[in-house]
């Protein structure tokens, strides 16, 4: 079955190592491509006028398809994107938005992980704010006031939680909990351990729930039994380098997935020496692979195909779909 593959991520400023950490993307990308690898589609956006005025970097991060809409973010905003011509209808933005990660439309409210103030923003469908759900507590709000423009704040970090995707499954919202490795409900005080490595996604697909976890792990969780798998993707790859930043996933089959990596940047690394066991230290960093999509088969363990994205103009990716 063939099909088209909507990418979101962003491209670096030339050098990035030499910039802050806030301030690396130049421009939130987003490709349509065919499974072949033909790019049959692009958007690229410069940012909104805070991104633009505070010194922001400019990246999609995670995104929703709705129909025939996206609903994509940036640090910043949300923007509603007409599919399948990219043409923007709309542009969101609230106070709390820091270092944003996904959004997510559910029924008439919207779900945002803004990640910067450790919370989940629930608002309604005029981006008004219903309920901040706290997922760290109020250390962010504490150390920089709770009434400040979180828009204009150029790093919270440390951040407790990271929360950085939100999804509805099992009749609650969930958020996956990047820095505690976990997925945790919005409603009740049920949560899932994950991994022993921080995790991003959390897609409901298949009856199952998809992870990845950032050193290259396919995690599913049946939440009708709580039975999870874990898969390596290393040993399914041929290529003697790191596989880099693992996150990003689309599930086609019950064995065949999409799966998305960022290169890895050495401020990325340093940050996170937990999961690289200290074995990158002092090595050059091209010892990652590029920034790539790449379809498992699961069941036999090997990589069926892969597609880089730095030489499609983009360096970093966040989230995959199927169209």
């Amino acid at each position: 079955m063939a099909f088209d593959i909507l990418l979101f991520g962003g491209r670096n400023f030339p050098h990035p190592q030499a910039r802050p950490v806030w301030h690396q993307f130049e421009t939130a990308v987003l490709l349509r491509v065919r499974e072949g690898g033909e790019v049959v589609g692009r958007f690229e956006y410069g940012g909104g006028e805070i991104e633009r005025e505070v010194g922001l970097s400019t990246c999609f991060k995670a995104a929703t398809i709705k129909g025939d809409h996206a609903y994509a973010c940036t640090n910043t905003e949300v923007l509603k994107l007409e599919l399948p011509s990219f043409a923007i209808r709309e542009h969101f933005t609230h106070r709390l938005f820091n270092d944003v990660h996904h959004v997510n439309r559910i029924d008439d409210r919207f779900f945002v992980a803004s990640t910067g103030v450790d919370s989940v923003l629930e608002l309604d469908e005029r981006f008004e704010l219903v309920k901040r759900h706290a997922i760290a507590g109020d250390e962010v709000l504490d150390r920089f006031g709770h009434d400040a423009d979180y828009r204009r704040v150029k790093t919270t970090k440390p951040h407790a939680a990271h929360p950085n995707y939100v999804e509805a499954w099992d009749d609650e919202i969930w958020v996956s909990n990047f820095e505690k490795c976990r997925v945790e409900s919005l409603s009740s005080e049920r949560n899932y351990q994950i991994s022993e490595f921080r995790i991003h996604d959390g897609v409901p697909a298949l009856g199952k729930i998809w992870f990845t976890s950032v050193n290259g792990r396919v995690i599913t969780l049946a939440p009708q039994t709580g039975e999870m798998r874990t898969f390596d993707l290393a040993p399914m790859s041929d290529a003697d380098r790191e596989l880099g930043w693992c996150r990003g996933i689309a599930p086609i089959s019950d064995s065949d997935v999409i799966v998305g990596f960022s290169k890895l940047r050495e401020t990325k690394a340093r940050e996170n020496l937990k999961w690289l066991g200290n074995k990158l230290l002092g090595k050059s960093f091209v010892l990652s692979q590029p920034t790539r999509i790449a379809r498992y088969d699961l069941s036999r363990g090997r990589e069926v195909w892969r597609l880089e994205l730095e030489k499609l103009g983009m360096d970093a990716m966040f989230s995959i779909h199927v169209v």
